[in-house]
């Protein structure tokens, strides 16, 4: 054979084999998320928080009904999120997560407010800080689990780490040694349970994309403490590697705690009711090792 037909032949077994390569490649299955066996996600959450905060006294007065504007709180606040996935087999998974939420403030009281057994008059001006923080464990069953989609039962417990703590300064200035002031305040923090029951879903829509979407709800009793627990979210996803995802997701949660006064007496123990809703839009970061 001739070197030139011998080269020829070359660079036609050389294109044909990086067709070759090429198709396969093309023909390769994208990798199927909705099966992982482990996803972590990292999260910047823009979060919407709406406390409502009543604080009774020792002998079971109520006290003043309080937002987070009448605290001087910001209704927003931009916070990390952390959760993992866990799958167990196909049709089981564990979810576990922690957001937190705190923010601080501080505004001229226009009206009394009372807080447990402390009165801060109209004029005076409070500096507050709130902690919301949310860690959750959840359980999921799929009893319709498909290739391209998942529907089933989930089970959330979890806790919300709910404290505030409001400080006045009250003084009477008349210039250099003569002036005084006084500084008190009500600090207050609780551990409220949630625990909520409901659905869930998931579907892959395309190789890449996947949409999901959950909402549970509970009602319950432990001790001193009666919760109502309204869960539920939303979240679309795009691998742009086979373990590298974006998600774009929004939460909702809404508890009501009645909390009866204790019998620990302690001065931190919060007594009263407290209802709370917190809202996250989300940007996060999804891995797959």
């Amino acid at each position: 054979m001739k070197p030139a037909t011998r080269l020829q032949l070359s660079v036609v077994m050389l294109l044909s084999c990086g067709a070759m390569a090429q198709a396969l490649h093309a023909q390769a299955p994208v990798r199927n998320h909705l099966y992982d066996r482990l996803q972590i996600s990292l999260s910047g959450t823009v979060v919407f928080l709406g406390p409502n905060v009543r604080v009774d006294g020792g002998s079971g007065t109520p006290g003043t009904d309080l937002d987070g504007d009448a605290m001087g709180l910001s209704p927003s606040t931009f916070e990390p999120r952390a959760a993992l996935r866990w799958r167990l087999g196909r049709r089981h998974e564990l979810d576990m997560g922690y957001q937190l939420a705190q923010r601080s403030g501080g505004r001229v009281l226009t009206d009394t407010i009372q807080l447990g057994d402390t009165s801060f008059a109209a004029g005076l001006r409070i500096e507050s800080q709130n902690q919301a923080d949310q860690a959750w464990l959840g359980y999921r069953f799929a009893f319709h689990a498909r290739e391209r989609s998942q529907i089933g039962a989930a089970l959330g417990l979890g806790a919300i780490f709910f404290g505030f703590d409001i400080q006045a300064v009250a003084g009477a200035t008349s210039g250099g040694p003569d002036t005084t002031i006084t500084r008190f305040g009500v600090k207050r923090s609780v551990t409220a349970p949630t625990a909520s029951l409901g659905l869930f879903g998931r579907w892959r829509s395309g190789d890449r994309w996947y949409i999901e979407s959950d909402a549970r709800v509970l009602f319950f009793e432990i001790g001193r403490i009666g919760v109502n627990v309204v869960e539920a979210g939303a979240a679309v996803r795009y691998f742009v590697k086979p373990k590298i995802g974006l998600e774009l997701g929004y939460g909702f949660t809404g508890v009501k705690v009645t909390l009866d006064p204790g019998g620990t007496g302690s001065g931190s123990e919060l007594s009263g009711r407290l209802k709370y809703t917190l809202q996250n839009l989300r940007f996060s970061v999804v891995a797959t090792p």
